[in-house]
């Protein structure tokens, strides 16, 4: 059987940041709280802004925050209150990876995004 994809690290690296944006959108995903996990009946959900997460690893552990934006070209989340201070003094949000994040309260008020959470737990 002969092999679909590439094995190589650097042509993974590739297909994972080249990727079109309706394929980034799964790797927008992070672990639901166990707590949220049995309502949702659901391991993991796409990030989205206006939910509220947890910060798992980095300078901000155990930070909670509501998301304020989202980048699917970088693959970031920008969570409310995790900021740096630059040399300058301004202030700056800071990028964080949806694998450091934990989602403790997702947003429901988009129709469409609460039938796909309830066909997700079926």
């Amino acid at each position: 059987m002969i092999k679909k994809y590439s094995g190589k690290p650097s042509k993974q690296r590739k297909r994972h940041f080249n990727a079109p944006l309706h394929k980034k959108h799964s790797l927008m995903s992070s672990h639901l709280a166990t707590s949220l996990r049995n309502k949702v009946e659901a391991r993991s959900l796409p990030l989205r802004k206006g939910d509220k997460v947890r910060v798992m690893r980095g300078d901000f552990k155990d930070h909670e925050g509501e998301i304020t934006k989202v980048d699917l070209k970088a693959i970031k989340v920008y969570v409310d209150g995790a900021v740096v201070e630059k040399a300058d003094g301004t202030k700056i949000e800071y990028p964080i990876h949806p694998s450091n994040l934990e989602i403790i309260d997702v947003d429901r008020k988009d129709e469409m995004r609460d039938k796909a959470i309830g066909r997700k737990g079926e």
